[in-house]
């Protein structure tokens, strides 16, 4: 059985995140007196200590951010390596990583799930000695076992066939004898993690209610997303499974989260793709004006805001601050931050990604996407090296100790496109093109508009009874219905704002083989019949442009790949990115990747 709880782990949550203290719920487990191991009876008595059990896992998975990304990105084909990467970061590129390769150490992952392990059956113990009361134990035990299911899907992903422990029956000193136990295949690990968290017994998307003792606001930092997303884990696992129907009846629970919220601007902006984050602001006749290129404003602002602000809560479904005070602080300034951040420039965007961005127009026929404006920069004509921002934009003060920022795991627009996925795969298209495009009344509505309201800038419609094309065609309860009225035509609830992902980063509609439109000017769809593989093709490639570097871009393309049962779908996008850097090992990668088992790094634990 694992002793997780020195006086050093109780504190890890401060250390790595940095609480200044875990508020009063947790205030008798940081004042525990300093000894090596603490019994299983000195820490598991109250709600207090199963608190600090939850924030002191926490506290450790907040140093797995840099390998994450990494692993994600780097042997994917939107983040290269720089001429100051190690020969490691290189190894991970070029996707010929040895056993001895820092990066690809699964040990910090076995660390957390053997704790999570040891907090889970305590928790149980707990509860029925009567410790916790139903629903402290229900919410505690759910989320430790989400959280130890996506460190399983993160080892499955990189490592292809890999131990699948769930009792605390070895410490975490013995964790050499990992090797010694039967490895699960990619498929069974996939139906083990959802039998684990189907099954679970709360099932929110925020972790803990309001009221509970791990929700609390202090040092500027507020603790209500730092814990796993459970309906999107689910969500995500059976995207892998292939039950899309499933899969987007889970992402959509995410997407409704806010339905109830007291403040109507949660209702609307909340998860929806709205107009928050547009790339490009707008004059009062609504004519496109000028790009949004700052911190606290616009699509760039969701990165560098704080997690209490409104730029942030509306977009991000779970992430994990870091402080300027404490160990570890934020990995992501010396892996892609340039110096006048204190970093190393060792990662930077792909000239592949740099090319896609470049390729496109927006709407007010400014050429390139934005959104590459506002994820990368060139310091200047003479230091022409591009810096990744996404990852330092919330690192303020220029310091060398500067150690602040955070690491932002999942977000709305990644769990649009993920429903879009699943809806296309679902036989559901026109709502998958809805959300990738430009938004649900854009694409629904199929009423007609006559002259403007008072404003004299709002649209009204000519026939009131045509309102209700603006809701999808599909029975309430249906993860496909969505109500998308608008103001001048009978407002529905929550979706009215919604622009699409294209739409809220001003790129045009994706004109697509298979639709046909009812006039030449408001381009109001009449049929769609689009090619489901070409629709898939199109939303993995807006999830590059829209989700680059964040750390889902090597699971997209091996989703994807093993669903067709192709391996060129990911070979040929590493050996895109290979190529357009010059690198002579390009050809050799791209063979080596045709054979789906050389996508698995090698095993060993350290």
């Amino acid at each position: 059985m694992i002793k997780i709880f020195n006086n050093r782990n109780i504190k890890l949550f401060v250390a790595a995140i940095g609480l200044a203290m875990f508020a009063t719920a947790c205030k008798k487990s940081l004042e525990i007196a300093p000894q090596d191991k603490l019994e299983k009876k000195q820490v598991y008595n109250t709600l207090a200590d199963a608190d600090a059990a939850v924030m002191g896992i926490y506290g450790q998975f907040a140093t797995l951010g840099e390998q994450y990304v990494l692993l994600n990105e780097l042997r994917a084909d939107l983040m290269d390596v720089t001429a100051n990467a190690d020969p490691y970061l290189q190894q991970l590129s070029n996707h010929d990583a040895t056993v001895n390769n820092p990066y690809i150490d699964p040990t910090n992952f076995y660390k957390i799930i053997f704790n999570c392990n040891d907090a889970i059956a305590n928790f149980k113990i707990m509860g029925k000695e009567g410790k916790l009361k139903e629903d402290e134990f229900q919410q505690r035990y759910s989320d430790i076992v989400a959280l130890r299911s996506f460190l399983y899907l993160q080892l499955a992903i990189h490592f292809g066939q890999v131990p699948y422990i769930t009792d605390p029956v070895i410490s975490v000193d013995d964790l050499k004898a990992i090797e010694n136990f039967p490895k699960i295949t990619f498929d069974v690990m996939i139906d083990s993690l959802l039998a684990a968290t189907t099954n679970l017994p709360y099932k929110e998307s925020y972790a803990y209610p309001t009221a509970s003792s791990l929700n609390f606001s202090t040092d500027g930092v507020n603790t209500r997303k730092i814990f796993i997303n459970k309906p999107e884990l689910i969500g995500e696992l059976q995207l892998w499974k292939g039950n899309y129907y499933e899969a987007a009846k889970a992402f959509k629970k995410v997407l409704d989260t806010e339905d109830n919220n007291s403040d109507v601007n949660y209702q609307v902006e909340g998860y929806r793709i709205g107009w928050q984050y547009n790339v490009i602001s707008f004059t009062k006749s609504q004519t496109a004006s000028s790009l949004v290129n700052s911190t606290s404003d616009g699509w760039r602002a969701m990165f560098a805001q704080p997690n209490t602000s409104r730029n942030w809560i509306y977009e991000w479904t779970w992430g994990i601050p870091y402080n300027n005070s404490f160990a570890p602080g934020n990995p992501f300034i010396e892996l892609m931050g340039g110096p006048e951040k204190g970093g190393k420039y060792l990662v930077k965007p792909s000239q592949k990604v740099i090319d896609l961005w470049n390729a496109q127009t927006l709407t007010n026929g400014v050429p390139g996407d934005a959104r590459g404006t506002l994820s990368y920069k060139v310091t200047s004509e003479t230091d022409p090296n591009p810096i990744i921002t996404k990852f330092t934009d919330g690192v303020t003060t220029l310091s060398i100790i500067n150690k602040g920022g955070s690491w932002n795991i999942w977000r709305a627009a990644g769990v649009h496109l993920k429903f879009a996925e699943a809806a296309n795969r679902d036989g559901q298209g026109k709502v998958a093109y809805a959300l990738l495009n430009n938004g649900l009344l854009n694409t629904f509505y199929d009423g007609t508009y006559s002259g403007a309201d008072q404003s004299g800038t709002t649209k009204v419609p000519a026939n009131f009874d045509e309102a209700n094309s603006a809701i999808t065609p599909y029975p309430e309860g249906s993860p496909y219905y969505f109500d998308a009225r608008d103001f001048a035509i009978g407002r529905g609830l929550y979706w009215y704002r919604n622009q699409g992902i294209r739409g809220r980063a001003m790129e045009p509609r994706l004109e697509l083989p298979g639709i046909t439109y009812r006039d030449p000017y408001e381009r109001r769809i009449s049929s769609f019949n689009v090619d489901q593989s070409l629709l898939e093709d199109k939303i993995i490639e807006e999830a590059a442009m829209e989700l680059a570097f964040e750390g889902s871009r090597w699971g997209d393309l091996m989703r994807i790949a093993r669903r067709r049962n192709n391996p060129a779908f990911l070979a040929d996008k590493i050996y895109d990115k290979l190529m357009k850097a010059g690198n002579p090992k390009a050809a050799e990668v791209r063979s080596k990747l045709m054979d789906p088992n050389n996508w698995y790094l090698p095993f060993k634990i350290k």
